[in-house]
């Protein structure tokens, strides 16, 4: 896949995202915004409010890596392969879901949320990711690497994932935890 295509690849599937949680938000008052299907699962908001708190710590460092590429000129057209960890990660995040994973306990969201807040947040967020996609198209997202703010400061500096994998990563993670949140909404007992 070239480039371009890889970009227009991962702006369709944020586009996707942010109309899949406007669809599953839609509508909702703030108690079954807040309603969990039993304890220890997550409610719409734990969903949407995670991907805010996981998204939003990978900005800053997405767009310095685009900066600083764009400065020393590491521009490929691709198609673009990514090395076997990081297609691992990335599809270890996307749909069906085959395991589930424990949030690290800083990504683990508070257990009350306001709708309109924390979708506003979501789409501000969605929309700096899809900015920051777009600044990407051209440089060689396969050489460009990004540190992973969710992994421990030790690991952090031995593992790094090249720009189009966490790119993806960013829209699997999103998928998975708005399909969850679509879960919540189909729940037989959800509040009417």
């Amino acid at each position: 896949m070239s480039a371009g295509n890889e970009i227009a690849t991962l702006t369709a599937a944020i586009d996707a995202n942010s109309a899949n949680a406007d669809e599953v938000t839609r509508g909702l008052s703030r108690d079954q915004f807040n309603w969990r299907a039993e304890p220890g699962r997550w409610s719409i908001a734990e969903c949407l409010t995670h991907l805010n708190i996981v998204n939003s710590v990978d900005l800053a460092p997405i767009e310095q890596v685009i900066e600083s590429g764009r400065a020393r000129g590491i521009t490929a057209s691709g198609p673009f392969r990514y090395g076997f960890l990081s297609s691992k990660f990335v599809a270890s995040q996307d749909l069906p879901v085959k395991r589930k994973f424990k949030a690290p306990k800083v990504f683990v969201p508070p257990p009350q949320a306001d709708p309109e807040k924390t979708i506003g947040e979501y789409r501000r967020i969605a929309g700096e990711v899809r900015r920051l996609v777009l600044a990407a198209n051209g440089l060689d997202l396969a050489r460009l690497k990004v540190d992973l703010g969710a992994l421990p400061a030790p690991l952090r500096a031995i593992f790094k994932m090249p720009l189009g994998a966490r790119f993806a990563l960013i829209a699997n993670h999103d998928r998975r935890h708005l399909w969850q949140a679509g879960e919540v909404r189909k729940h037989p007992m959800f509040p009417k």
